[in-house]
C-alpha cells in the first residue's frame, strides 16, 4: 500500500528509493529482524512523508520518525488480524485486504513507544504493535471504486448497483465513515454519459443517511460517469471519473465450521523464477498488471518488462481501473532504476537521454499513483502521456530498442 497524498510524492520523486534497515542482534535487541524503511512525518499532518529528517513544509514542525509496514487484515475489521499475506478473515470469512500501518514496539506498563524492537528491563522481547495509518487503507468497503479528495482528507467510493441506483459513500482519512453532521455539508451531483448521442445527463445526488444516491436506470456496461462534489458550502467542485465494467457487489462473508481455518485465496505474486510472458498471461484468472515479478538481470529483459509495464497501465487507465496503475507503475519504475544502473554501458550521446528519461519516468510514476488515488481521468492521461514519452526514450537511449510504445489516449 502506498502514500497517495500529491505533496508525498513529490517529496518521494526527489529520492525515491530507501534501503530496508535490519536491527543488529545484541544485548540490547532480540534476534534479527528486517525491517522496513524508516520515514519521518509530521505529528499534525500524516499526508507528509519524508526519507529524512526536517521540517513540515505545512506547519513547520519537526518531522518525527515513523516506521510503516504493508500486512493483509480484514476489511471489516482493520488490524484485528494481522497476516503476511493473502487468505480469508477468520472473523466473518471475508477476503483479506492489504493495508499500510504504522509499526512500533512497547515494554507492558510503558507509554513510550519505539521506532525499532529491542529488550524490556525484564530481558523480554518488546512487544510489537500496529496503528492505522492516514492513507493507509484505500479499499473499497462496499464493493465499489474509492478515491481520496485533492484536499487529503475526505474520500469517498461510487458503486453502481444492480437496480440501476448509483451510491457514494464517504470517508475520513482513517477510511472511517464519515459523521452525520459531516455528511450535512457535502453537495453532488452526477454526469452519466450517453456513448449513443455523447451528451451528459445531470442527477442530483439526495442524502440518504451516510450516502449520497440517486436513480439512473440500468445502462450498458461498461457504464462511464462522473461526480462533482462539494465537501464545503462555498467550496471548489472535485471531479471523480467512475467507469464500471459490472455492477457493484458488497463484499460477502464465506463461512467455514469454524471461521479460523478459511481457505486462503490466491496470491498475486509471481514466483522468482516468473518470466516476462507472465506479464501476459491471464490463464490464472488474475490481472497480469498486478503480478509482481523480480527484475531481471539483462538489458534486453528489462526493456522488455518495461514496454509491457507501460502498455499494463494504460489498459487499467482504459477500463478505469485507477487505484490499480500503481502497481504496473511502480514496477515500471524499478525496471527504470534497474537500467540506470546500465548507464555506463552506454556512450555519451545515449546516456544524455538516458539519464533525464529516467529521472522523468520516476517521478510520473510517483504522480500517476497520486491522480490515480484523486481519480481525475483528465490529469491521469496528460501523467500518462508523459510517462510514455519517457519510456520511449529509455528504449531509444539503449541498444537495440524495443518497438516504440502506443499512447492509447
Amino acid at each position: 500500500m502506498r502514500s497517495a497524498a500529491l505533496i508525498v510524492v513529490l517529496a518521494l520523486a526527489v529520492n525515491p528509493a530507501a534501503a530496508a534497515q535490519t536491527a543488529k542482534p545484541g544485548a540490547q535487541t532480540p534476534a534479527a529482524e528486517t525491517l522496513s524503511p524508516l520515514s519521518y512525518t509530521c505529528p499534525m499532518h500524516p499526508e507528509i512523508l519524508e526519507d529524512k529528517k526536517g521540517t513540515c513544509p505545512i506547519c513547520k514542525m519537526d518531522l518525527v520518525p515513523i516506521r510503516l509496514d504493508s500486512v493483509w487484515t480484514c476489511a471489516t475489521r482493520p488490524l484485528a488480524v494481522i497476516k503476511d499475506g493473502p487468505g480469508r478473515c477468520p472473523i466473518d470469512g471475508t477476503a483479506l485486504v492489504q493495508v499500510t500501518a504504522a509499526v512500533s514496539w512497547n515494554c507492558p506498563g510503558s507509554g513510550e513507544d519505539s521506532v525499532s524492537p529491542g529488550m524490556c528491563p525484564d530481558g523480554s522481547p518488546m512487544h510489537k504493535k500496529y496503528e492505522s495509518r492516514a492513507h493507509g487503507n484505500h479499499n473499497p468497503q462496499h464493493g465499489g471504486l474509492f478515491f481520496m479528495a485533492s484536499d487529503n482528507t475526505h474520500h469517498l467510493e461510487g458503486t453502481y448497483l444492480s437496480t440501476g441506483v448509483f451510491r457514494m459513500y464517504f470517508y475520513d482519512e482513517f477510511t472511517k465513515p464519515q459523521t452525520l453532521a459531516g455528511m450535512k455539508t457535502i453537495k453532488a451531483t452526477l454526469m452519466v454519459k450517453d456513448a449513443r448521442t455523447g451528451k451528459d445527463t445531470t442527477y442530483s445526488l439526495v442524502r440518504s443517511g451516510r450516502y449520497l444516491q440517486a436513480t439512473i436506470g440500468k445502462l450498458p456496461l461498461p457504464s462511464e460517469m462522473y461526480a462533482n462534489v462539494k465537501f464545503t458550502p462555498g467550496g471548489k467542485d472535485n471531479r471523480f471519473d467512475f467507469t464500471f465494467p459490472a455492477y457493484s457487489k458488497e463484499p460477502h462473508a464465506t463461512p467455514t465450521a469454524t471461521m479460523t481455518n478459511a481457505a486462503p485465496v490466491p496470491s498475486a505474486a509471481a514466483p522468482a523464477s516468473a518470466s516476462p510472458s507472465a506479464l501476459t498471461d491471464t490463464s490464472s484468472g488474475i490481472d497480469p498488471a498486478l503480478v509482481l515479478l523480480p527484475i531481471p538481470e539483462t538489458v534486453p529483459e528489462m526493456l522488455a518488462q518495461l514496454k509491457a509495464r507501460t502498455a499494463q497501465v494504460g489498459a487499467l487507465i482504459d477500463r478505469g481501473t485507477f487505484a490499480a496503475i500503481y502497481v504496473p507503475a511502480f514496477q515500471a519504475k524499478d525496471l527504470a532504476l534497474a537500467l540506470d544502473e546500465h548507464q555506463s554501458e552506454l556512450t555519451p550521446e545515449r546516456r544524455r537521454i538516458a539519464e533525464p528519461a529516467i529521472a522523468r519516468l520516476v517521478r510520473v510514476a510517483y504522480l500517476l499513483d497520486a491522480f490515480g488515488d484523486i481519480g481525475n481521468k483528465q490529469q491521469i492521461t496528460d501523467a500518462y502521456a508523459k510517462f510514455v514519452e519517457a519510456a520511449n526514450d529509455i528504449h531509444a537511449a539503449f541498444p537495440n530498442p524495443q518497438s516504440p510504445i502506443r499512447n492509447p489516449q
